[in-house]
């Protein structure tokens, strides 16, 4: 029995454009008509896809910075999980200080080490995988590659939720890929990193033309 459906935001729920199609939000209401929830992934805070909800209302969980933190949207409880240490936040500093880094409390982002609790950490220049101390993936904003660091993974958020066989996920970005290993039921959409595509045999259309919308009418006849 399908409970959630889970997708990733940027390169697989927003289009080109940044806009998620009309007919795709009808599709989501025959998803709450059959009362299966919906769980966006994004590896960044998750201000800009509340941005989405405010006027029509869709989202039931948001599961930010690559499984480091979830927003039940009907609550608005938060529930944090696995933070750097001070001393863990200053060796990856010291790693990599020739490189730019961005730190990501629960709430923002910096150039530089805050006080606050650090949940993910981006360096900037990066294009292979070279951290093996951490949860790590790749990452291609606008033709410009990040190496993302986190100690959390989007499979620990989604099993605090649900079980995982009772999902079907559309994916985009490398850091959801743990999703395919984890679940029968996941899709990668055509304009996915070919490191996602390797892995899997279900592939649904590109974000501009509605990948997610294709996989919503497959489970919903």
């Amino acid at each position: 029995m399908i409970k959630l459906l889970v997708t990733s935001f940027y390169n697989t729920l927003i289009d080109e454009e940044d806009a998620i199609p009309t007919s795709t939000m009808f599709a989501f209401d025959k998803l709450k008509a059959k009362n299966i929830k919906l769980v966006i992934l994004t590896n960044r805070l998750e201000d800009e896809v509340i941005y989405y909800n405010h006027d029509y209302p869709f989202i039931d969980y948001i599961i930010s910075l690559n499984g480091s933190r979830i927003l039940n949207m009907s609550t608005n409880k938060s529930k944090e999980f696995k933070s750097f240490t001070k001393e863990e936040v200053e060796d990856i500093t010291k790693k990599y200080q020739k490189k730019e880094i961005i730190y990501y409390t629960k709430d923002e982002s910096f150039d530089y080490i805050p006080q606050e609790p650090v949940y993910k950490i981006e360096i900037k220049g990066i294009k292979k995988n070279i951290e093996s101390n951490y949860e790590t993936s790749i990452l291609n904003r606008n033709k410009e590659y990040f190496l993302e660091i986190t100690k959390n993974n989007i499979i620990d958020a989604l099993k605090s939720i649900t079980d995982l066989k009772d999902i079907v996920g559309v994916i985009g970005n490398e850091s959801d890929k743990k999703l395919i290993d984890n679940s029968k039921n996941i899709y990668v959409v055509r304009n996915a990193p070919k490191v996602l595509k390797e892995k899997t045999l279900n592939i649904t259309k590109s974000n501009k033309h509605k990948g997610v919308e294709n996989v919503i009418k497959s489970i919903i006849k």
